[in-house]
């Protein structure tokens, strides 16, 4: 079970509304498709991939598609890779599958069940199913070629639309939407790049969960008690790490600051579980690789810490438990931890010399469930020295 949670949690990103129902067959999907392009294929469509990805963790596989820069092209999916029956826990396909271009990358994923990017160099256009760890963003991975899940199932139907030289996607995508018979990702396609959501200034998504619509900054009067400024964490059947990077020693008396508000916690369970993982937290990265999360947890009791349960990160995270019940959601409270101490706490070993960057981490794909909360005043460092980074 810990290398399917960890599949689960190697992932990123809003899988958006669905655009085909949980009963369409692939079959059912690649006419669809192919119906819908019908009118524009060997136009403005000059390529047309639809293929199948079955819910195993097989090697890259090259769709033949070639791509260059100047050629859009468009990825629609469909369904979910189950990683366990008996538990109940699925991914959708935005979750699930990922790709490059030739074999340097830089790998990525949907964000919602539709997508279009530019290339950004020539080559053939390669899928993936999330393997248990990313090792670096060309695409290699740990885990075993062929390796399933004995009670996995499902797979994700892609279609690989390649539009010709100077095609304008969102006006042919209009047109085809016009239609009566258009299905939904078609209109899904045509609003998604006014509706996008992006991250706060000077934050980044981690790359090996991959892009998401999670974070996004928000302004207030501060009339609910919290700051003027503050990032809005909203997970619903999803995960992201948010980072910014800072350079701080860690020394004696360096102190993570923030201020939060939780409004809504994902878990269902105790977040020390595979099966129980999701949670909202706050975290610190040092220059030797390791994480240190203050968690918000439904159950466990504060001060409580633990090794990340999943096989991926359990050798380099380590969770704290900072507040824990309902009792203070939907309050403004300020936090103040040390991290020198918390370290040798929890980690131990001889200390890191520096703090690399600061995470914002939301994850609600393992129950399927809600999070929601909001973060500001966010400083590090020692006293006089300290870094506002939000």
């Amino acid at each position: 079970m810990k290398t399917l949670a960890c599949a689960a949690l190697a992932v990123c990103l809003c899988a958006g509304p669905a655009i085909a129902t949980a009963e369409t067959t692939h079959e059912q999907f690649e006419q669809q498709v192919r119906n819908t392009l019908a009118p524009v294929i060997g136009k403005s469509v000059t390529g047309l991939k639809v293929l199948h990805v079955s819910a195993d963790l097989g090697p890259w596989l090259d769709t033949g598609m070639q791509v260059k820069p100047g050629e859009p092209v468009t990825v629609v999916l469909s369904g979910k890779a189950w990683l366990s029956r008996h538990y109940d826990i699925s991914l959708e396909a935005p979750l699930q599958l990922w790709r490059r271009i030739g074999t340097d990358g830089p790998i990525t994923r949907n964000v919602r069940n539709t997508d279009t990017f530019e290339p950004s160099h020539a080559g053939t256009l390669q899928l993936k199913n999330l393997p248990t760890r990313w090792l670096d963003a060309s695409g290699a991975y740990a885990g075993t070629p062929g390796a399933a899940s004995a009670d996995a199932g499902g797979g994700v139907s892609v279609a690989l639309i390649r539009w010709a030289p100077g095609s304008n996607v969102a006006s042919e995508l209009a047109a085809l939407a016009g239609e009566a018979a258009a299905p939904t990702w078609v209109a899904a396609e045509v609003t998604r790049p006014k509706t996008l959501v992006a991250p706060p200034d000077g934050w980044r998504y981690l790359w090996e969960l991959g892009p998401a619509e999670i974070f996004s900054a928000r302004s207030s009067d501060g009339s609910d008690g919290g700051p003027a400024s503050r990032i809005d964490a909203h997970t619903r059947n999803d995960v992201a790490i948010l980072q910014h990077d800072v350079s701080v020693p860690l020394e004696a008396g360096t102190t993570l600051q923030w201020s939060w508000k939780v409004n809504q916690l994902p878990a269902r369970s105790a977040e020390d579980t595979a099966i129980g993982h999701d949670y909202l937290s706050i975290a610190v990265e040092f220059d030797n690789g390791q994480d240190l999360t203050y968690l918000w947890s439904r159950q466990l009791p504060q001060g409580h810490h633990f090794k990340c349960p999943l096989e991926g990160w359990h050798d380099r995270e380590t969770h704290v438990v900072a507040r824990t019940g309902p009792a203070e959601l939907g309050k403004w409270l300020a936090e103040s931890r040390d991290i020198m101490a918390d370290y040798a706490k929890t980690i131990g070993g001889p200390a890191p010399a520096r703090i690399t960057r600061v995470w914002l981490i939301a994850n609600s794909v393992f129950g399927r469930g809600e999070g929601h909360a909001q973060f500001g005043d966010i400083r590090l460092g020692k006293e006089g020295e300290r870094i506002q980074v939000w």
